[in-house]
C-alpha cells in the first residue's frame, strides 16, 4: 500500500509571519494539531499544537506578539505518496514525528500522512503501533507532529 491510499489530501498553512493566536484558532476550526508554515507560497516547516505549548506558553510567551516563525520547527518532514507505507514509517520513526508532509512526483506538497491515517486502517495496526512506540521515546524532538 501506498502513502497516497490512506493520505489526507488536502491541508492549509499558515503563514510564518502569523501570530501564534492565529495559528491555534486556525488548528481548533480544522481540528488539526500541524499547520505548515509558509512564506510567499513555498512550505518552510511546520508548526504543531506542541511547538506552541512547549515553545510559547510555557514560556510565558504572548500568543499576539509571538509568530509562527518564533516557535515553528523549520525542518518539516516529508515522503512522496508513492512511497510505501513502511517507507513512510520509517521516516517517522527515524524523527519521531507523528505526521508528514506529502509531496507528489512534482515536488508539490499534496497532503499530509499521519499517525492517525495509519491508525484507521486496521491492516496497517502493526505498522502505526510501531510508529507509536518510537516516536514516545523520552526525549523525543519537538518537530513537526
Amino acid at each position: 500500500m501506498q502513502v497516497q491510499d490512506i493520505m489526507t489530501r488536502s491541508f492549509e498553512s499558515i503563514s510564518r509571519d502569523a501570530a501564534i493566536r492565529k495559528a491555534a484558532e486556525k488548528m481548533r476550526d480544522l481540528d488539526v494539531g500541524m499547520l505548515p508554515a509558509d512564506e510567499n507560497g513555498k512550505i518552510v516547516g511546520a508548526i504543531t499544537d506542541r511547538n506552541i505549548t512547549i515553545r510559547a506558553t510555557a514560556n510565558g510567551s504572548h500568543p499576539d506578539n509571538t509568530s509562527v516563525n518564533d516557535v515553528m520547527t523549520s525542518e518539516a518532514f516529508s515522503c512522496n505518496d508513492s512511497d510505501d507505507l513502511q517507507q513512510a514509517s520509517r521516516i517517522m520513526e527515524e524523527h519521531q514525528v507523528r505526521r508528514l508532509l506529502v509531496k507528489n512526483s512534482q515536488g508539490d506538497f499534496i497532503g499530509v500522512l499521519a499517525l492517525a491515517d495509519l491508525a484507521r486502517h486496521h491492516e496497517l495496526e502493526h505498522i502505526s503501533a510501531e510508529i507509536l512506540e518510537e516516536v514516545s521515546q523520552p526525549g523525543a524532538q519537538t518537530t513537526a507532529h
